[in-house]
């Protein structure tokens, strides 16, 4: 078998001249550069397509990462109230030398002195936030000093002494707040909050991102449809023109009828090109969704509407509305706030602090002169205790008017939260009511397309049989295609309904 390029044979593409070989070979390199620049088409359900979504994409990750950093927030500072904070500090060797005129020792006279001292350092710290509010810190310190100084037990001298200690001794305080609310606990709750606000925020910002690319993936469906709908209707268009045209010849018509056949002809053609570049549209949204390549599309697939809620779904939905985002997001936000209010009040009232703190080292010293060596050892030990109290007097009304605000807020809050507890159940009830009005006309819907089926399938053999033309028929399948762009249409806010009241709840 002899190859053929484009209709030319082997022998007659050898005979052809450069002139009229060049367009033919540019021809093919579009075409293979139009082949090779074509990206993947991924075949997606739409469950895959918001999982993909959710797991994969730069924007899945962020709306976790929120939620999470809240989560271990609270979790460390929830922790410190049970285990310590353990660190370690320390310091290099340091090296000092000091040369200068002065007082040193028991001298009595100022003269040029010089001392050198090698010191480290070093200690463990635990702390430890107490449910009482106070904070327990406990140190364990190694201490290291070589320092060399002149003897200043003979005056003029030039004999130095050597001394080496070494010690290690703990060290115990506690800070405790009197008369007022406790930093540490209200950043525990406040945190606490935060998370409880962060994961209902996820929640919501996830069933947003669902709802979007539901909205992108029946989108393409849908402008497939559209795509097929615009064929159609070009194709009758140029049926027309072609019967008026045997009209005109024949003098039935007059041609200012046929201008206007010709007319919508070009509109149904402008109209398929606006049909293809809305699709592409669709499929690069869908795409950016995904976060795919530019150049890859997904190849849609229609999905089935999920199970109608049951009666009982339905009552325990609306019995549940205290499970709702907007309900805890407005409590924890109350919540806040009033503790904020409570805390701003209480820091310009009498308050007070009680420090208490307790050490004991053990050590030793080892002291070389010019004629003897001394090694002692070293017990030391001390405590102390400390009430502070503050009784504010007079501030010009900065403190009153820190209080009311923050009062202020807290009533906002507590408005807000009202508000969204009388708003959840009708809210509920209201989308219940809006996902069984659409269920009853997609099934509606499904009826009018079976119906249009068979009429469409009934005008097709009778076409075929030549009982009636080809507008007839061309009509039955534009109506067929107008009852599925209408179900899909229905099928997007249906799907969109359920994915909206489902990420309304909190899951269990």
């Amino acid at each position: 078998m002899r190859a053929r390029h484009f209709g030319y044979s082997a022998s007659s593409w050898g005979r052809l001249d450069g002139a009229r070989r060049r367009p033919i070979v540019i021809a093919c390199a579009v075409l293979a550069m139009a082949s090779a620049g074509r990206g993947a088409e991924l075949a997606m359900t739409l469950d895959e397509a918001m999982a993909a979504a959710l797991e994969k994409t730069a924007r899945g990750r962020i709306i976790r990462g929120q939620a999470e950093v809240a989560v271990q927030q609270y979790q460390a500072k929830s922790i410190n109230f049970k285990v310590p904070e353990v660190s370690i500090n320390g310091s290099v060797p340091a090296f000092d030398v000091d040369e200068s005129y002065r007082f040193f020792g028991g001298a009595n006279t100022k003269q040029l002195y010089s001392t050198r001292d090698v010191s480290f350092n070093s200690f463990i710290e635990l702390k430890q936030s107490l449910i009482t509010g106070g904070v327990l810190t406990g140190t364990a310190n190694l201490n290291a000093d070589d320092s060399r100084y002149p003897d200043t037990r003979v005056i003029g001298g030039e004999n130095f002494v050597n001394e080496a200690l070494r010690r290690g001794f703990f060290d115990f305080r506690l800070d405790q707040p009197l008369f007022r609310p406790s930093d540490g606990k209200k950043l525990l709750h406040d945190l606490q909050d935060d998370r409880d606000i962060a994961e209902a925020t996820q929640r919501q910002r996830e069933g947003a991102l669902r709802r979007e690319v539901t909205t992108a993936y029946m989108g393409v469906l849908r402008f497939l449809v559209k795509q097929e709908l615009a064929n159609d209707r070009l194709q009758m268009a140029r049926a027309q023109v072609r019967v008026d045209s045997l009209k005109l010849q024949d003098g039935i018509i007059s041609e200012e009828i046929w201008l206007q056949s010709e007319a919508k002809s070009l509109d149904a053609e402008l109209a398929r090109e606006d049909a293809e570049v809305d699709a592409r549209e669709q499929e690069r949204q869908l795409s950016a969704l995904l976060d795919l390549e530019s150049s890859d599309t997904v190849q849609p697939s229609e999905p089935q509407p999920p199970p109608h809620f049951e009666d009982a779904t339905e009552q325990r939905l609306v019995a549940e509305w205290e499970r709702t985002v907007a309900v805890r997001q407005a409590d924890r936000g109350y919540r806040k706030a009033q503790r904020q209010a409570n805390f701003a009040a209480a820091s310009h009232r009498i308050s007070g602090d009680l420090q208490a703190h307790y050490a004991f080292g053990r050590g030793n010293v080892e002291t070389t002169f010019f004629n003897e060596e001394i090694d002692d050892d070293i017990d030391t030990q001390g405590w102390g205790l400390l009430l502070r109290v503050r009784i504010p007097v007079w501030d010009g009304g900065a403190g009153r008017a820190a209080v009311k605000a923050a009062r202020f807020q807290s009533e906002q809050a507590r408005l807000e939260y009202e508000q969204q507890v009388k708003n959840a159940r009708a809210e509920i009830v209201n989308q219940l009511n809006d996902l069984d009005v659409s269920y009853r006309r997609l099934d509606i819907i499904r009826r009018q397309i079976e119906l249009a089926a068979n009429r469409q399938s009934i005008a097709e053999s009778r076409f075929k049989d030549g009982q009636i033309s080809e507008i007839k028929f061309l009509e039955s399948r534009i109506f067929h295609r107008e009852q599925r762009d209408r179900y899909l249409e229905e099928l997007d806010r249906y799907l969109g309904l359920r994915i909206e009241l489902e990420h309304r709840f909190l899951p269990l």
